[in-house]
């Protein structure tokens, strides 16, 4: 009896406990509990709190700056071998300097004057060996480049015209800077601060390379702009896209629908388009600030020729076990099993389509292809305008870039690099069409900075990547010709964690000192950007004095101005001892 009393009186306090605990939840769910659902407006619920999960990062607190404390120079290694790896960028300097640009501007229909009479000439085509001057009294002088005579349609007609000649006299002497890399140069602010000083002191020659088209979201040109570009697609971002009919930006664009135009737009005067396509196809059209540009001047270089058809087999096949009627063809493989996937509990949001055009279509292997060079054979006047690019071809025609020129002489600085690319990405080109486009260039100086995404590669081996960097390099090195070429080793890489970090200072210790091996072995010039920063171990002094990212790896504004700061002032000082230092006489006749 008395445990019945107790249980009652416990289940009845278990109740009133409830009760209490219901009326004071109650008032601010009764609208449901009536049966109707009042409006936002006439209930004050508190907002929802945030889940948030136990193993949750918290976001890194931004912490105050610390001052980096004095850095040492680190100077430009040149080698042990007694000749100046940067002789050819030097002494194109120093022609500019002593011919400094004239300061009015381009005049439409005629190009400024040429300090030098023989200077290397940004426009590709080059006159014929052996031609003799012309004798029409009707022909151009010699300080303008003869329009292409009649060029009505804006539809070019690749081939040039038998008439027209071209003179590299008409052409002010231009310094080329072509600068390789990953996304620390695809950024165009480490580039960007070179350029602008570079092109301060010795003169501005122009923008020089750009890619239309926005082939990528984050593009970005410190003195250009790529726009447009909705019907067309990006080959070569991927690294299963290796069909080798890309520029020497690592990609090229190919477009699927004819009205969408791939544009850029800068301050120049002179433009030069780079296409790859298919022998005679005529299907570039172009635009410049809205009008059709019928005054093109256009030359055709055959980079691959059609390959012979292979001769005819008449050996019998040998009959397999395997074939199928004594042939020696295989039997169908049998279809894969079928395997049952797990399927996710958690949902997903489904993502907006994104239209991405045709699939990849790689180029047929040992299919003819021609380089195809635009450009305006009368400058426009200096200033603002936007070059379009519209093309009916389809997968027959790749827009490699767009090089743009002010006329003037002075330094032109190519920004050719792109995100997460490695070294061996110098390779990505069909090497008749690099060879094509860098000896059309004609660079003086050639930057090379990779190795960023190279020190975190599964299997590294430091002999193994020396000799593979040895290869690369010489081989842009026949490429280039008489080109300087500058490596510059990788920024120093770090990470909150100490474990990551302790890795990625172990393969930078291992690759740092393979690739100054390739490059002294392949005649370059080497520029440690590690020991710039302060070593080992230096980037996180980085990020804590607010000049690079927290990632650990990319800079901000501020850092990359620096680290251009740093290099170009190692540059100027190794500029000032080849100007003072005497050119080698010979010992017979004491004379250079």
């Amino acid at each position: 009896m008395v445990d019945k009393s107790r249980s009652s009186w416990r289940r009845a306090a278990a109740g009133i406990a409830f009760t209490l605990i219901f009326a004071v939840n109650f008032p601010r769910n009764s609208s449901y509990a009536a049966g109707y659902v009042t409006s936002p407006a006439q209930t004050t619920s508190t907002p929802p709190k945030k889940k948030t999960t136990r193993h949750a990062r918290p976001k890194p607190k931004p912490l105050k700056p610390v001052p980096l404390d004095q850095l040492a120079p680190v100077p430009i290694e040149l080698g042990e071998s007694g000749q100046n790896p940067l002789a050819t960028f030097f002494e194109g300097l120093a022609k500019l300097e002593a011919h400094p640009a004239s300061s009015p501007e381009a005049v439409p229909g005629t190009n400024p004057p040429s300090p030098n009479p023989e200077p290397p000439s940004p426009n590709p085509v080059q006159p014929q060996a052996g031609s003799p001057p012309s004798t029409d009294p009707n022909a151009a002088p010699p300080g303008t480049i003869p329009p292409s005579a009649g060029s009505q349609a804006p539809t070019h007609p690749l081939q040039p015209p038998a008439s027209l000649e071209y003179t590299s006299s008409a052409q002010p002497n231009v310094v080329r800077v072509i600068h390789f890399g990953d996304s620390h140069v695809a950024s165009d602010y480490w580039a960007g601060v070179l350029r602008e000083k570079l092109q301060a002191r010795f003169g501005d020659g122009g923008p020089g390379f750009v890619l239309p088209g926005k082939p990528w979201l984050g593009i970005r040109y410190a003195e250009a702009r790529s726009l447009d570009g909705q019907g067309w697609r990006t080959d070569g971002l991927k690294y299963t896209e290796r069909d080798g009919v890309v520029g020497l930006g690592g990609m090229s664009l190919e477009s699927y629908r004819e009205a969408s135009p791939a544009s850029a737009s800068a301050t120049f005067s002179q433009f030069q388009i780079l296409a790859a396509t298919a022998p005679g196809s005529s299907c570039l059209k172009v635009q410049v600030d809205d009008a059709d540009a019928n005054d093109l001047s256009s030359q055709v270089e055959h980079v691959v020729s059609a390959a012979a058809p292979p001769a005819p087999d008449d050996r019998v096949p040998e009959p397999s076990p395997k074939s199928l009627g004594g042939g020696a063809a295989e039997p169908p493989a049998p279809p894969a099993p079928i395997v049952s996937l797990k399927r996710s509990r958690k949902r997903r949001k489904p993502r907006p389509a994104v239209p991405q055009g045709p699939p990849f279509t790689p180029w047929p292997a040992g299919s003819p292809l021609d380089l195809v060079e635009l450009g305006n054979s009368t400058p426009l006047a200096v200033g603002p305008h936007q070059v379009s690019i519209r093309s009916s071809c389809g997968p027959q025609a790749r827009l490699l870039g767009v090089e743009l020129y002010n006329g003037h002489p002075g330094v032109v600085y190519d920004t050719d690099g792109v995100n997460g690319a490695r070294l061996e990405d110098l390779e990505k080109p069909l090497p008749a069409l690099r060879a094509a486009l860098v000896n059309n260039a004609a660079p003086s100086l050639i930057i090379v900075s990779y190795g960023t995404n190279d020190i975190g590669m599964s299997g590294f081996s430091s002999s193994e990547y020396e000799e593979r960097a040895f290869q690369i390099l010489t081989k842009l090195r026949q490429d280039a010709g008489n080109a300087s070429i500058l490596v510059t080793g990788p920024t120093d890489r770090g990470s909150p964690r100490r474990r990551t970090r302790a890795l990625l200072q172990a393969g930078q210790a291992a690759l740092q000192p393979a690739l100054r091996k390739a490059a002294q072995r392949a005649g370059c010039a080497y520029w440690d950007q590690q020991a710039a920063m302060g070593g080992p171990g230096s980037m996180t002094r980085w990020v804590r004095a607010g000049l690079a990212q927290y990632d650990y790896v990319h800079f901000v504004g501020t850092g990359y101005q620096k680290l251009a700061n740093m290099l170009y002032d190692q540059m100027m000082v190794e500029y000032g001892n080849f100007v003072r230092t005497p050119p080698p006489q010979s010992p017979a006749t004491g004379t250079p």
